[in-house]
């Protein structure tokens, strides 16, 4: 919970009103709660956009802890998009220190139908309170739509509608630059079932280290058949470490993938007590590098190393 520290720092800050400081001249202020999302707000903003992702490039959405400078700089953003089902609740009690009643928030998957089950389920149902209001109520399921790229152009319609309502003079910037991207998306998701195409159907099994796939998996014909961190905040027992490698050789899986964001010491022990290779693959977060600094590159990058390690 954000603490009474937090709240003071808002009041501090003189936060409500959304409107734009330090020279950013009249561009829309707008807060992401993970930089993947961040990249789709910039795609179609362009210039009249300034944005910022609440969790850092490299960090995990599961495991973070916001603090006053995170509700400080959302009390001074006029729109905040957040993923929903669970991955970025934390971002409803810094909206509401903010206390910016002008703000425009959005839940990108809104309107999309979840996959059911993951831990953020679990979370949610153990922290929902019986009686409690439907402001901020999520639906249950994964929450990493994203990796599935017809989701992603329906988050990128949802931006595009929102930054048209919010900047009307803008709308016609917003439309043009979701139109070419959406254009790009559509390319990126043929990419992606080429790729999927080199690699034989009873080879497309996947062990991921936490369970993202789930929306990557249906939609170009995977199977997951093997997580290894079930729950991002706690380690798996020796009996789960164990179950896992058995999957792996079970099922002849010749490598496992795992994440920036997650410590891979983890994955590497099991690889190599099942004899297997460790790839990375990008879900929560974007990266420094070209690899992975946009949405684009970072499912190019997955599906190329997927492809490479299956085929």
């Amino acid at each position: 919970m954000i603490s009474g520290l937090l709240v003071a720092f808002v009041a501090g800050c003189g936060g409500a009103g959304g409107a734009s400081d330090g020279g950013s001249g009249e561009r829309v202020q707008v807060a992401a709660t993970i930089s993947v999302v961040q990249d789709l707000v910039e795609q179609v903003g362009g210039d009249r956009v300034e944005t910022f992702s609440i969790v850092p490039v490299g960090g995990s959405p599961e495991t973070f802890q916001p603090s006053p400078r995170d509700a400080g700089r959302i009390s001074e953003s006029q729109v905040v998009f957040e993923n929903g089902l669970g991955l970025d609740a934390w971002v409803e009690d810094l909206i509401e220190s903010a206390g910016n009643e002008e703000q425009t928030v959005v839940e990108l998957s809104e309107g999309l139908e979840p996959i059911e089950g993951g831990e953020h389920e679990e979370e949610h149902e153990a922290e929902e309170e019986p009686g409690a209001g439907d402001e901020h109520e999520h639906a249950e399921g994964n929450p990493h739509l994203w990796l599935d790229v017809a989701n992603a152009e329906h988050y990128v319609e949802r931006i595009r509608d929102t930054l048209v309502e919010v900047d009307p003079e803008g709308a016609e910037e917003y439309e043009a630059n979701a139109e070419e991207y959406l254009a790009e998306l559509e390319e990126l998701d043929g990419y992606i079932r080429e790729r999927t195409g080199d690699i034989l159907e009873e080879r497309r099994k996947l062990v991921t280290f936490h369970d993202a796939f789930p929306y990557f998996a249906e939609a170009y014909g995977f199977e997951l058949v093997g997580v290894v961190l079930e729950n991002p905040e706690a380690e798996p027992g020796s009996r789960e470490v164990a179950e896992v490698v058995r999957t792996i050789e079970e099922e002849e899986v010749p490598v496992v993938f795992t994440e920036p964001q997650f410590n891979a010491g983890l994955a590497d022990t099991i690889a190599g007590e099942a004899g297997v290779e460790v790839r990375e693959l990008y879900t929560d977060t974007l990266i420094d590098d070209e690899a992975g600094d946009t949405y684009e590159a970072m499912m190019r990058t997955n599906i190329d190393r997927i492809s490479e390690a299956l085929s």
